[in-house]
C-alpha cells in the first residue's frame, strides 16, 4: 500500500506539472499518457515492437553473460591470462555507447545490431562484477580443495557456481536494465524495424510526445518486471 501510495504522489506531481506547462507537445498529462497506455494494449504494435526488442535484448545478454562468466573462470584458473585480459576490458569500458551503435550500424545489417552493440557493452560490465565476485569468494576454499581434491567440473557446479550465485543473478538484473536501455537506442538510431526504438523515432517524428511517454513507460514496466522475475531465483 505505501509503494502504492508513493507512486500516486509522483503521479500527481507529473499531473500537477503537465497543467501548469499546459502544452502536451512539451509536457503531457500523466491521465493522457495513461489512457494511450490502455489504448495501445488492444493493438499488435506494442506487443510485436516490445517482443521484438526484447527478444533481441536478451539474446545479447544471455550471449555477453556466458562469454564474460567464461573468461571470469578462466582467470580463476589460470591468473596468468588476466594481465591479457585488462587491456581489452579497459577499451571496451571506455568505448562510449554511441560509437559502439555507430560502428556497429556500418559493418552489420540493421536486425543484427541491437544485439551484438548489447553484448559489446554488457560484456565489460558482467566481467568485471563476475571477476570481483569470483575473486572475494573464491580464495576461501583454496586450503580446502587441497585438502580434498575433485574434478573441475564437481568445484564448479558445486562450489563456484553456488557460491557466486547472488552475484550473478544481480550482474543479470543490471544487464538486462542496461541491455534494454541501449538496445532501444540503437532500434532508434538505426531505425530497425519492428521495434520499441522505431516506435519512437516515428513518435519523435510526428512530435508525439504523448507516445513517446507511453513508449517510455512501457519500458519501464517491462524492465521492472523482468528484474523482478529474475530475482525470483535468488529465493532458490
Amino acid at each position: 500500500m505505501k509503494k502504492i501510495s508513493i507512486w500516486l504522489f509522483y503521479a500527481l506531481i507529473w499531473e500537477g506539472a503537465a497543467l501548469l506547462v499546459h502544452k502536451a507537445i512539451i509536457l503531457p498529462s500523466f491521465s493522457s499518457v495513461l489512457f494511450l497506455m490502455f489504448q495501445q494494449l488492444q493493438t499488435s504494435v506494442l506487443y510485436i515492437s516490445l517482443g521484438t526488442s526484447l527478444l533481441r535484448v536478451l539474446l545479447g545478454t544471455m550471449i555477453a553473460l556466458i562469454v564474460a562468466l567464461t573468461m571470469a573462470l578462466l582467470v580463476e584458473s589460470y591468473p596468468q591470462l588476466k594481465p591479457w585480459f585488462r587491456p581489452l576490458i579497459l577499451v571496451s569500458k571506455t568505448i562510449p555507447n554511441i560509437t559502439y551503435i555507430l560502428i556497429i550500424l556500418i559493418w552489420f545489417s540493421r536486425e543484427m545490431t541491437v544485439s551484438i552493440i548489447t553484448l559489446l557493452i554488457l560484456f565489460p560490465v558482467l566481467y568485471s562484477h563476475l571477476s570481483t565476485a569470483i575473486e572475494t569468494t573464491i580464495p576461501e576454499y583454496n586450503d580446502l580443495r587441497q585438502l580434498f581434491p575433485e574434478s573441475y567440473t564437481h568445484r564448479l557446479f558445486k562450489v563456484i557456481l553456488p557460491l557466486i550465485k547472488t552475484h550473478l543473478i544481480e550482474s543479470t538484473q543490471t544487464a538486462v536494465s542496461l541491455g534494454f536501455k541501449v538496445g532501444v537506442m540503437a532500434e532508434l538510431l538505426g531505425q530497425v524495424q519492428p521495434g520499441l526504438g522505431y516506435q519512437l523515432y516515428l513518435a519523435k517524428l510526428d512530435l508525439n510526445t504523448t507516445a513517446l511517454f507511453a513508449y517510455t513507460c512501457w519500458m519501464i514496466v517491462t524492465v521492472v518486471c523482468a528484474e523482478k522475475l529474475i530475482g525470483i531465483f535468488k529465493r532458490d
